[in-house]
């Protein structure tokens, strides 16, 4: 099923590299999310703390997105992984000083946050030039399949990590899982692009990358699907601690267990979207995916079972990566090369900022009507939009055409 793609050398070999880095992003993620619960108790610092993450994504990832159009690829992934490696060393020593408090915690997330939005348009556009594009869709699966296994095991690692040696030493990991992404870029070799022809302004080509975007039928629809299932189910995502320190009254390892069913749920969808070809299936399966998504929102906010609270969040996972993995191998195969950075930045920041918005929404929403009502309102506007758009699209052909295409 990847055997092809993984037979390819470079691409292999960024994989690997892309592995560790991942995981130790997830076991930190874990260790931010409880460290902000233990200084505060509070669902809105949570949101708060993800749109810091989040929001510079939006807010800088296109332009980003033009210089990774322009500026060599590997300095910047060198750069922005150098720059991660001191802000997780100092995260790290001030919490085992116990001198940090949630505003310290806010600002270095957010740095963290703009050095990803730097990173991101960088690390989607790098794969097309490690494989052919006809393996490309098992590529984009393959690397959604190495995210999501790390988001099933950095959460258990990070309980483990966590419980035996304290929330520092999740960040000091993190901090080093960066040397292996580091190592990978040095060895591997990246196909150079395209020519892109004689220089032009920076704000023609952002400007550019934006009429591109929305004149491209295929690349607008796959876009506005994503922005609504991450504004509403991946925010949802984002109150795991709140479920798991207030619905289930546990502690750091139950939200550990929460996030790694969810992680387990979108392992399953990385295998069964490297099965699937990119086409009319491909583009209704992400309809689908945004429907289910909120009904399963609607039964996670209505029970405190945990039992029904892990299949939900299991089948959560599954439809919220068929949905975002699913739009972003459509793009990638529908966009020109030369458009590549720019269109991919734009996919980012709304795949990683909605979350963010809406993680500060449904935290606020929480605190006045509580988390159970607010994430079954949140699962209905996830789910009335997308059954209207399914009706709108249904009996058209394989491909949507704008007559710019």
């Amino acid at each position: 099923m990847l055997t092809r793609v993984l037979s390819q050398r470079n691409f292999a070999i960024y994989l690997t590299g892309s592995a560790f880095s991942l995981h130790g992003l997830w076991i930190q993620r874990v260790a931010i999310g409880w460290l902000a619960w233990e200084l505060t108790a509070s669902e809105a610092w949570l949101g708060l703390l993800a749109l810091a993450e989040l929001m510079p994504v939006v807010i800088f990832g296109p332009l980003f997105g033009v210089w990774a159009d322009r500026l060599d690829r590997k300095t910047v992934a060198y750069v922005t992984n150098g720059i991660n490696i001191v802000l997780c060393g100092v995260l790290g020593l001030l919490t085992a000083l116990a001198a940090i408090d949630i505003y310290t915690l806010w600002v270095i997330t957010a740095l963290l946050g703009c050095v990803s939005s730097a990173f991101q348009p960088v690390r989607l556009s790098l794969i097309p030039s490690l494989v052919p594009r006809e393996l490309l869709s098992e590529a984009v699966a393959a690397q959604s399949i190495v995210f999501n296994v790390s988001r099933f095991l950095g959460p258990a690692l990070a309980g483990i990590v966590i419980a035996a040696f304290g929330l520092w030493s999740a960040f000091a990991i993190n901090a080093a899982s960066y040397f292996a992404m580091i190592a990978a870029l040095m060895i591997c070799e990246i196909r150079p692009r395209a020519s892109r022809g004689a220089p032009s302004h920076f704000l023609a080509d952002f400007k550019e990358g934006f009429a591109y975007t929305y004149t491209h039928a295929e690349i607008r629809w796959q876009i506005l699907v994503v922005a609504i299932s991450a504004l509403t189910g991946r925010a949802t995502i984002q109150m795991l601690p709140a479920f798991a320190g207030d619905i289930y009254a546990g502690g750091s390892s139950m939200l550990a267990t929460l996030t790694s069913v969810a992680g387990a749920g979108a392992v399953v969808a990385g295998l069964v979207l490297a099965r699937l070809d990119v086409g009319h299936g491909l583009r209704r399966a992400t309809l689908l995916g945004t429907i289910v998504t909120g009904a399963l929102m609607g039964l996670l906010g209505a029970t405190d079972n945990l039992v029904a609270g892990i299949v939900a969040l299991a089948a959560l996972g599954f439809c919220l990566t068929l949905v975002g993995i699913g739009s972003q191998t459509v793009i990638q195969t529908e966009v020109t090369e030369v458009m590549r950075g720019r269109v991919l930045s734009l996919w980012a920041a709304v795949a990683f900022a909605a979350p963010a918005l809406g993680g500060v929404l449904i935290g606020l929403s929480a605190e006045l009507w509580g988390l159970g009502a607010t994430t079954v309102a949140a699962g209905g506007l996830c789910a009335v939009p997308a059954t209207i758009m399914a009706w709108r699209t249904r009996g058209r052909g394989s491909r949507l055409v704008s007559p710019a295409d």
